[in-house]
C-alpha cells in the first residue's frame, strides 16, 4: 500500500512557509550546535526546500517516535520540535489514506462481495441461539449452574475460615 508513496509524483508534499518559518526559529534556537548535532543537516536542507519526500517525513516520524530526550535538548529542537512532530504526522496520515481510498476506488467491481453473497455465508455461519434449545436442556443447564455456583460458595466460605 504505501509502496506507491516512494514515487516522486504521488509521495512529495509541498512544505508550508510557516514550517519553514518555523524551522528557520528552530535553527537559530539551538544555538551552539553544530553539524554533529542529529536535526542540523536536515534542518538546514528543508529550510531550502519546496518539498519533501514520503521517505524523508518517515524519517522525521522515526525521530520523534524514537527521541528518548526531553524537548529542550538541540536534536529535538533542530528536528523541529512539537510543531514539526505534528504536522509531519497529518502528512504522512493524509498520504497514507489517499492511496487507501484509491486502491477501493480502482478495485474492479468483480472482486467485490456482493450483498447477496455476504449474507448467504453469514446464515450458514451463524449458529443457533440460546432461545432455540429444547425447554429440557435450557433446565438442565440451569439445575448444573445452580450446582456448581452453590459448590463455589461452600469453598470460599471454608477458604475465608482459614
Amino acid at each position: 500500500m504505501n509502496s506507491k508513496l516512494y514515487d516522486k509524483t504521488q509521495g512529495e508534499v509541498v512544505i508550508p512557509n510557516n514550517i519553514k518559518n518555523y524551522l528557520i526559529n528552530s535553527f537559530a534556537q539551538a544555538k551552539g550546535a553544530n553539524e554533529n548535532v542529529e536535526g542540523f543537516n536536515r534542518n538546514k536542507e528543508l529550510q531550502s526546500q519546496e518539498k519533501i519526500s514520503y521517505g524523508q517525513l518517515k524519517r522525521i516520524k522515526n525521530f520523534f517516535d524514537t527521541f528518548g530526550g526531553k524537548e529542550n535538548e538541540l536534536p529535538f529542537i533542530l528536528n523541529g520540535g512539537n510543531v514539526m512532530k505534528a504536522w509531519v504526522s497529518g502528512e504522512l496520515n493524509k498520504m497514507r489514506n489517499n492511496v487507501k481510498g484509491q486502491q477501493h476506488v480502482t478495485q474492479p467491481d468483480d472482486s467485490r462481495v456482493k450483498a447477496q453473497d455476504y449474507k448467504n455465508n453469514v446464515q450458514d455461519l451463524s449458529r443457533p441461539s440460546q432461545s432455540h434449545k429444547t425447554s429440557v436442556n435450557r433446565h438442565a443447564t440451569a439445575i448444573a449452574d445452580a450446582a456448581v455456583t452453590e459448590s463455589l460458595r461452600r469453598i470460599k466460605d471454608l477458604i475465608s475460615k482459614i
